[in-house]
């Protein structure tokens, strides 16, 4: 009588074949597989990425492209920040003058988007 395996070590140990499925268990690790080269990461398998630790104010999504490439968008994007109307430099000689050259740049920063605006 025979009897015939998918997955099996060879004699004296030195090769397993694998010929099912091999899950491993979370918690589980797996020791000596080389990193180099990576695998290519896809939409649909994580592939090998080398990158730093995200912390607390990471929040940029990122995306593979179809060359297998990382892809982070640019952040901030400068459309997207706008821009204030020029203030011309105070040249008030008393206090009432600066306060009315200050509040000129308050408004504009609020016009700009750059401040709420005042609650009415």
């Amino acid at each position: 009588m025979s009897y015939n395996t998918k997955n099996y070590t060879e004699q004296g140990g030195e090769k397993t074949v694998i010929g099912g499925t091999l899950e491993i268990k979370e918690g589980a690790s797996v020791t000596g597989l080389s990193a180099n080269p990576l695998l290519v990461a896809t939409a649909e398998a994580l592939g090998g990425i080398k990158a730093e630790e995200a912390t607390v104010g990471d929040t940029v999504e990122v995306k593979i492209g179809e060359d297998g490439i990382l892809y982070v968008p640019t952040y901030p994007v400068a459309p997207e920040i706008p821009i204030a109307t020029n203030q011309a430099d105070s040249i008030a000689e008393d206090t009432a003058a600066l306060v009315t050259d200050f509040n000129a740049l308050l408004a504009k920063l609020k016009a700009a988007g750059l401040m709420v605006a005042d609650e009415e």
